[in-house]
């Protein structure tokens, strides 16, 4: 076997010795979690001037503003809030998403919507229910195949963002070794993301960095604080300009832009 192999092998090994330990602590958890409900506000809305960009926020708890208090406050409103002045687009924006979400869900979220809505950007979410559920890597590939196919069957020529999945090891919440392996859990379903939307020429994995101090989260210690949706927005958008910048062969309708420094 191996050295890359064995890479790829070793946390899978030890998420799964460390399982028992992390189902009684799971427990423990699940009573001292903080329970937060969605962001209130419309889940649509327009922001900016210029010409029209249709945005779809597709996901978990992340989407649904979860920990922000107010879906304005929102990563998917701040997104389209940054990606309207960065180039100067009319961005017309739609939030479908809800806690608790794992990516089967969100494939039956997308399933359930109407025919005939407009998305030149689709930012996706999802992952940390896939972690947290024990999802297999397996079901999770396949999972996400099967989403990334629904969206190109809905819009073929759409830009996708996948917002990739966060270091759990550094959410201020969880104990230890829960922590550790959650990290671990991560890092190896996000690999398995890279890998699934480097097969799609539009889809881009955007890697999460998420500030390890108490203030990036909400009062959950689970979920960011609206100040890190903020900044997080500005770094998608950043990424989707740069994106946009680098693809002539099919950009956006009557888009306008320039590649951003990083």
């Amino acid at each position: 076997m191996g050295y890359r192999a064995l890479n790829a092998l070793w946390p899978r090994a030890v998420f799964w010795l460390l399982l028992p330990a992390m189902a009684v602590q799971g427990l423990w958890l699940r009573r001292r979690a903080t329970r937060l409900e969605g962001a209130a506000g419309e889940r649509r809305g327009v922001v900016g001037d210029g010409a029209a960009l249709h945005l779809l926020a597709l996901g978990d708890s992340i989407i649904d503003g979860v920990g922000t208090g107010h879906m304005a406050a929102s990563l998917p409103v701040q997104f389209a809030k940054a990606v309207a002045k960065r180039l100067q687009r009319r961005v017309h924006w739609r939030v479908e998403g809800a806690s608790g979400h794992d990516a089967e869900a969100v494939i039956g979220r997308l399933d359930s919507l109407e025919a005939g809505i407009p998305a030149d950007v689709v930012l996706v979410s999802v992952g940390v229910n896939d972690v947290t559920g024990l999802s297999g890597t397996r079901r999770w590939q396949r999972c996400l195949q099967r989403l990334l196919a629904g969206i190109r069957g809905r819009w073929p020529d759409a830009l996708v963002l996948f917002a990739g999945l966060p270091p759990m090891d550094l959410f201020p919440l969880p104990p230890q070794p829960l922590k550790f392996a959650l990290g671990l859990r991560a890092a190896t379903l996000d690999r398995i993301a890279r890998t699934v939307l480097a097969s799609d020429g539009r889809a881009i994995h955007v890697p999460t960095r998420i500030d390890p101090e108490r203030h990036g989260f909400c009062a959950d210690g689970f979920h960011p604080s609206a100040e890190s949706c903020t900044l997080w927005a500005m770094e998608l958008a950043a990424e989707l300009a740069q994106e946009l910048a680098g693809q002539p062969a099919k950009p956006l309708p009557a888009i306008e832009t320039r590649r951003t420094a990083r």
